[in-house]
Formats: C-alpha cells, structure tokens, sequence
C-alpha cells in the first residue's frame, strides 16, 4: 500500500486533469519497459496447459534461447492469493536469470485465475501438490524435457505444498523455499501480532485482539460454519465485520488451517535451500529458521539456508520496496530494477546451489534422472 505524507491535495479540475496524465504516462511507461524487457530476455515464452480433474491449468514454459536442450526446470509455487503465473510480474527477473543459466521455468494460472478453470479457494494444500505431480508429468512429454532434472522453487504459502510434492517422488530433485512457514496457527498468530503492532494499538486492546483470533482460529477449526463466525464478530469485534472474511475465504482457511508441514519436511530427501528475509513481516523468521534445522539435523548436508539482509517477505530489497504492494509502479520498479531488486547474493546464491545440484546429478547414473515413479 503507498503512503502518502504530507501532500496537500486540491480537488480541481487542474489536478483530476494531472491525475489522469499521471496515469496515462504510467502506463505507457509501463508498457514501453516491458516491451524492451522481453525484446532483451534470453527466453521464450510458450503456452502449455495441463489438466487437473478435468479442468485446464494455463501454464507458460519459459524456455532459454542459448540452448536447444536446457539443463534443468525449475517449476514455480505460488503463494496465497488469486495468483497469475508471473505473480504479478515477480517471477520475470528470476526466469531471466535461469534462462541465462540454461534452465527452464515453468508456471500456471491458479483455478479460477486467467485461463485456469477451476476455483484456488477450493484446494488444500494436497490439491495443490497433486497439480504439481500433473504438470511433472506434461512436461515429461514435451520434447528435450523428459530425462532433465526438474526441481521447485515456491513462496510463502507453497512451503505446505511443496513438501507434500517432494516426498516420495523420484520426478522432483531439488527444491528453493523462500519465505516459508511451518505451521499454519503460529504463523497465523505472528501475522496478527505484527498487524497490531503496526497499528500502535495498546496493551489492553492487543491482548483482547489476540485473544479474539484465538476464538477465531478455534471456531474455524472446530468445523462451525461461516455464519457462527460472523456471529461471533458481530458480538466480539463489531468493528471487525467490515474486514470480515467471505464465505469462500473462510472455506479456504477452514480446509487448510491444520496445516504444519513438519511431517512432510521429514520424509522430503531432496536436497532444499531455503530462504528468508531479515525484514519479514509476515513470517515469524527465528522461529522458522530453528524449526528447519532441527527436521534436518541429521542430515545437515541436505539444507542449504540463509538469513538475507534488507529483504522483506518476497526478499526484495526491503529499502526499495518495502513500502510497496503490487501494483502498477512496483512493477515499473521491479521491471527496471530486474534480479537486482532482490537483496544482496540472494539471486546468485540460489544460481551457485542449483549448478551445484544439477552438477551432482550429472555425475549420477543418466536413467537415474527424471526416472519414472
């Protein structure tokens, strides 16, 4: 969300007039940087659907141009949110930099987003792997694709699907978590804390919000239906039914707020690097990092993770974007700034690990790559 501050705004015919102009330059601006963008990326970009229960998935498989057989294939996780296969133009730069690699990208529309079918609010997190597992296996059959090494790279929410996935697979051999929780609940809990601190709110009140998400979170996992929650708000928190979550939201949460995805991190064998920002705010990062070396303590070698500084939740630059959304200037800023948006190393360190992988792998049997569950 922009902050505006200390701005005096006349609401005349002269600054609607401006407002408009600004818009109109903004988007053209826009268009003209994407233009040059894709003119000058080492990739193309070619439509590839999947089916998922009989609806499609609208995908794009971004393909290097230096090469005819790329070396691996990174599929692409998204997070929370009505979610297009760019995330809003988030993934360009990385695509950009892996085609540069020699490494293919692939991403899809989520149900019910641009051309998917379907409804994202519906699935839990094991619909969500199951798509993946559909997607492993159409890009098996397209040429040059089938015996590569295909591995993951998801955020924030994708760290309760991605597990799901990677677990007793032999089709995924790698995988980039960024900005990742664990489990659900705490992480449900640090997002409201964080909220009322922001919101400078006091103790007393703090502590009575608290304890109302509490309530919240009880009434949603003891299976009570969305007008018990509305019920509950409108005698608790009357203020908060503006900001109340609809009927589908609430279904959504419903299905997924058990998630933890300790059990599944148990049995992943793959290889993972994992991610996080110094500035993130929606991801109880300490606590996080501590969970996810105690799962692989005993495989110390299997976990490559990394604290980066001056990044926020999607490990921007958080000096730079930190006081953004998406929107259409931050993706004018993102566009211009390309990988370097992204904080310090995070970009080359992902690069150096998935060489390292793919290197591995290269050494290895080549049946053993991509072979068939």
């Amino acid at each position: 969300m922009f902050q505006e501050n200390n701005v005096t705004h006349v609401d005349g015919p002269a600054s609607k007039m401006y407002g408009r102009w600004s818009l109109f330059l903004g988007g053209a601006g826009l268009i003209l940087v994407l233009i040059l963008m894709l003119d000058s990326a080492p990739y193309k970009n070619e439509d590839l659907d999947f089916n998922v229960n009989n609806t499609v998935r609208s995908g794009s498989l971004i393909l290097p141009t230096n090469t005819q057989s790329p070396r691996a294939l990174m599929i692409f996780v998204h997070g929370d949110g009505a979610m297009g296969r760019s995330a809003f133009g988030y993934y360009y730069p990385l695509w950009q930099r892996l085609a540069k690699q020699g490494i293919a990208s692939y991403s899809w529309d989520k149900a019910g987003v641009g051309g998917s079918g379907g409804n994202w609010l519906e699935q839990n997190m094991q619909n969500r792997a199951d798509e993946i597992h559909q997607a492993v296996a159409k890009l098996r059959k397209v040429p040059h694709m089938a015996g590569v090494p295909i591995g993951l790279i998801g955020f924030s929410q994708a760290g309760w699907v991605m597990p799901k996935a990677l677990k007793n697979s032999s089709q995924l051999s790698f995988a980039v978590f960024v900005s990742t929780p664990i489990n659900w609940l705490k992480q449900s809990a640090f997002l409201t804390q964080t909220r009322l601190q922001k919101e400078g709110v006091t103790t007393r009140e703090k502590n009575q919000q608290l304890a109302q998400a509490r309530q919240v979170s009880q009434l949603i996992s003891q299976g009570d239906d969305h007008n018990a929650y509305i019920e509950f708000l409108s005698t608790a928190h009357p203020d908060g039914i503006e900001s109340a979550m609809s009927p589908e939201r609430y279904g959504f949460v419903q299905k997924n707020i058990g998630a933890d995805a300790l059990e599944d991190l148990q049995s992943v064998k793959q290889p993972l690097f994992v991610a996080f920002g110094n500035h993130d705010s929606n991801v109880n990062v300490a606590d996080n990092v501590t969970q996810y070396q105690q799962i692989f303590a005993s495989n110390e070698t299997q976990l490559k993770l990394k604290v980066y500084k001056n990044a926020n939740h999607t490990l921007l630059k958080n000096s730079e974007f930190g006081h953004l959304s998406p929107s259409l200037w931050w993706l004018i800023k993102l566009s211009l700034w390309e990988e370097d948006g992204f904080s310090e190393q995070f970009v080359d360190d992902v690069m150096l690990w998935l060489n390292s992988q793919i290197q591995q792998l290269a050494l290895k049997k080549p049946e053993s790559i991509g072979a068939h569950e």
